[in-house]
């Protein structure tokens, strides 16, 4: 039987925890894992910056060079 790592729980509900799915009692143990555990919560910050820049860059518009860019690279199917 492997050993509980508090941790390795947080990993498993980081997701849920951002979209907000979690009951009230796995909220709140989210929450206090988070300020108590300094790795945990980089962590959290990163997963944050990541859903932030990855939403940015889908409503930004990509430059009309960068497509004809992009478009010139395709190689055709055969």
């Amino acid at each position: 039987m492997t050993a509980y790592d508090p941790c390795a729980h947080c990993e498993e509900m980081m997701q849920q925890y951002m979209d907000r799915v979690l009951t009230d009692a796995e909220r709140v143990e989210a929450e206090a894992h988070l300020n108590e555990c300094s790795y945990c919560r980089k962590r959290y910050r990163f997963e944050v910056k990541l859903r932030q820049f990855v939403h940015q860059t889908v409503i930004e518009p990509m430059p009309v060079e960068l497509k004809r860019r992009l478009a010139n690279l395709r190689t055709p199917l055969e």
